[in-house]
């Protein structure tokens, strides 16, 4: 959720030229990564059917938002490595997609984590509450938000220029306002949101981790102990899944946010950084290479982490490669089936008349005409 789309202003400097040829690459394999992670998430939510639950619904349209990131707002950002932006226009569609789907996948991380805490605190209020139209209408409000957030910053604001183009080819909009309450909003709500779910499900898991205790140590061993210790243990990995969900959102996003509050008040803050490159290194690492990867770690997180989900996985992955090899030899089968009938026939195998002229020059019409009348020394293959 960039407000400056490009880095700085392209030079002959060679350690500038090294940095535009390893972001080139970089964004290349994060695309790449990030629809193969985020598209195996939509497949195997679609196909298995004991995956369509309301968590899963959010964290699909999580893969959702990081998929599109990937298919809409990474390509500018190649491009831009190697073209100069010359219309206004491009700059607004620019930032509209980015700034829709980076906010679209924070608040479905959100939502997730507030799914989570409500899913393990109070489990029969959820399963009888949280249906699967409530779960849709989430999202839907989910995406509706990120749209609106995104039209607001493409909007020329009242004593505001808006989206501007500088002749060296960088996207900006410096709205003071807009883009401070929209890094509390996007950002810190989201953040306090996950860090407060996360003190939740970790006490919830704690009180039940201290029962689970109490009953190990009475030898009771009945079918409803062994069902509670199964789900205390579902929710400290709930709980493992979300401290790694909150380190990762936090690592990856707040440098950034920090650096465009700041900006936005203080354009000039870079230049406190003397050395170039480690300026250029700072604001690279900070702008553009950690907010990227958070879109291509999420898949990989919150699906490969879940005993579910690899499970899963592993189902699609072996059915789809069974389908390839049986068309494989289907097809290899069907080829030699076919070489072996359209072969031509071979020569009759008559012994040959005592003058030694015996005519071997037959046609394949006239073999398959004395095939037909009863020959069988017609053919041999």
């Amino acid at each position: 959720m960039n407000n400056a789309t490009n880095t700085t202003p392209p030079t002959k400097d060679p350690y500038y030229e090294n940095w535009n040829s390893f972001l080139w690459v970089f964004y290349i394999v994060v695309m790449i990564v990030t629809i193969l992670g985020n598209s195996l998430v939509c497949v195997t939510i679609y196909v298995d059917r004991r995956l369509r639950s309301p968590t899963n619904w959010f964290i699909a349209s999580l893969a959702v938002s990081d998929l599109s990131y990937a298919l809409s707002v990474l390509p500018f950002r190649i491009v831009s490595t190697v073209l100069k932006i010359q219309e206004v226009w491009v700059c607004q569609l620019w930032i509209w997609m980015d700034m829709c789907c980076v906010a679209a996948s924070l608040a479905n991380l959100a939502v997730i984590s507030l799914d989570r805490h409500l899913k393990i605190t109070k489990p029969f209020d959820y399963h009888r509450k949280m249906t699967k139209w409530r779960s849709f209408a989430a999202i839907g409000g989910v995406w509706l938000y990120a749209a609106t957030l995104s039209t607001l910053s493409i909007i020329a604001w009242p004593g505001q220029p808006g989206v501007v183009l500088s002749p060296s080819g960088l996207c900006s909009n410096t709205n003071k306002t807009f883009y401070t309450v929209a890094n509390i909003v996007a950002f810190l709500c989201p953040l306090i949101v996950l860090a407060v779910c996360y003190t939740m499900i970790l006490r919830t898991a704690w009180i039940q981790f201290s029962k689970m205790q109490l009953l190990a140590s009475a030898y009771t061993s009945s079918n409803e102990d062994k069902r509670k210790q199964k789900s205390v243990r579902r929710d400290f990995k709930a709980t493992k899944t979300l401290a790694i969900v909150m380190m990762t959102f936090t690592v990856c996003w707040m440098p950034l946010f920090i650096l465009l509050t700041v900006r936005q008040y203080d354009p000039l803050t870079l230049r406190t950084i003397s050395d170039p490159k480690l300026r250029m290194f700072v604001f690279n690492t900070t702008a553009l290479i950690l907010p990227n990867l958070n879109s291509t770690l999420n898949p990989f997180i919150y699906a490969y982490f879940n005993v579910e989900y690899r499970r899963a996985f592993k189902k699609l992955i072996v059915s789809v490669w069974d389908k390839q090899a049986r068309q494989y030899t289907g097809s290899k089968r069907r080829s030699s089936l076919t070489s072996f009938f359209q072969s031509p026939f071979a020569r009759r195998t008559t012994p040959p008349s005592d003058d030694g002229n015996h005519n071997q020059n037959h046609n394949l019409k006239d073999d398959a005409q004395s095939l037909c009348n009863g020959d069988t020394m017609v053919t041999q293959i």
